[in-house]
């Protein structure tokens, strides 16, 4: 079979290989090309969420008997990790989306969210989520908003914190408090169709990394129903699922830049060595440390997707072992990016260290930069530190 695109894909192989065939054709053909151009504009890559459209890869968690590809979070993450090889813009959109498409299906048991299930299939609608709020530090289990009573249901008012790609989904998942009297742990998920949403930019997007991201403040209006409500409190799905499936999609993020800077690095030394035939250059035995990092984030995230599947097996997502594990995951693999991008950078030299089309390191180094921010390893490495004093065994 070939695809409108003019891939060619057999249906009969494994959703993963098929997931991962297609990530390696957009990425060289697609996201790759187009990297520069959106990292110097700080825009959205529509190219790249244009070919994921056409090749259906929106909805390939989505079982097969409901169109989807019936592609596990492993599968899905891998084609994550492949595409931010090449940008990690593409691969952050997808895995993000991939995160709210992954609590619909869970969590979205009413007729009216399980329909929204099918229009995502039919029509490979983009989510994104606005969960974070001015106000509140990133703390994204309390909120400011909330639903005020309008007409027919309520009405939507929230001053989002940083909304990736909001301006550019059609779909858009955020919190608000149950009621004005409700406290701020009392949160509800709002499912928002964008196009029905007043979004207005309160900030803008000019970052030193992941700029193609577009994650812009938010200023979201909106009339929802009870139509448009997930039927179980916030907290029940932040903690069943949402904040564990971020760590392995982010991983896989921060694991395909790792291994770009590594094939950045692995040219510069095979250049060199083709230049001194018979002899290993100096810069291989960085390469070499550089190779033992990216092996870590790469069983790193081998063991995140396996322990998630397990958890979505066996609804474990609260295990305390489980938790505190992805912590580390993020940890492991942020910095195995940036070990791996510095030390690349010190191998290609001035040629690395240069801007422009066929000059990715430079990118590739700032946006392994936004894995030590997007949420603190040192947060990180304090919560489990605080948890080793309750627990009887490691």
């Amino acid at each position: 079979m070939t695809n409108l695109s003019g891939f060619a894909v057999l249906e009969d192989l494994p959703a993963g290989v098929r997931l991962a065939e297609i990530a390696q054709r957009i990425a060289e053909t697609v996201a790759g090309p187009a990297a520069y151009d959106v990292d110097l504009h700080a825009r959205f890559p529509a190219e790249s969420l244009a070919a994921l459209k056409e090749e259906r890869v929106l909805s390939a968690l989505v079982p097969v008997e409901q169109g989807g590809m019936g592609a596990t979070l492993t599968d899905v993450s891998n084609a994550v990790r492949i595409l931010s090889r090449s940008c990690a813009a593409t691969g952050s959109m997808l895995g993000m989306h991939i995160e709210q498409l992954f609590l619909l299906l869970r969590f979205g048991n009413t007729p009216a969210l399980r329909r929204i299930v099918d229009e995502v299939v039919e029509e490979q609608l983009l989510m994104a989520n606005a969960i974070s709020e001015v106000g509140l530090g990133g703390d994204v289990m309390r909120s400011i908003a909330a639903l005020e009573p309008e007409g027919d249901g309520w009405r939507f008012d929230k001053q989002a914190l940083a909304v990736s790609f909001g301006s550019d989904a059609d779909l858009i998942l955020s919190t608000a408090r149950r009621s004005a009297d409700a406290p701020d742990y009392n949160q509800v998920l709002a499912l928002l169709r964008a196009a029905e949403c007043t979004l207005e930019p309160t900030s803008e997007w000019d970052t030193l990394g992941l700029r193609g991201t577009c994650s812009a403040g938010l200023h979201i209006s909106a009339h929802v129903t009870a139509d448009d409500l997930f039927p179980v409190p916030f907290s029940v799905i932040a903690n069943g699922g949402a904040a564990q499936l971020r760590h392995v999609t982010l991983t896989a993020v921060w694991t395909g830049l790792a291994e770009a800077a590594m094939e950045e690095a692995h040219k510069t030394v095979r250049t060199a060595a083709r230049r001194s035939i018979g002899t290993t250059p100096q810069s291989a035995l960085r390469l070499a440390e550089i190779y033992t990092e990216v092996q870590a984030a790469r069983c790193t995230l081998a063991d995140a997707q396996r322990q998630m599947e397990e958890a979505i097996e066996s609804n474990g997502f609260e295990h305390v072992g489980l938790i505190m594990s992805l912590r580390n995951v993020k940890v492991v693999t942020s910095t195995a990016a940036m070990r791996a991008a510095t030390a690349a950078l010190q191998i290609c030299g001035i040629n690395g260290f240069q801007r422009g089309e066929d000059r990715p390191l430079e990118r590739i180094l700032r946006d392994a930069c936004g894995s030590l921010i997007m949420i603190s390893n040192d947060r990180y490495l304090l919560e489990n530190a605080e948890m080793f004093a309750v627990r009887k065994t490691i």
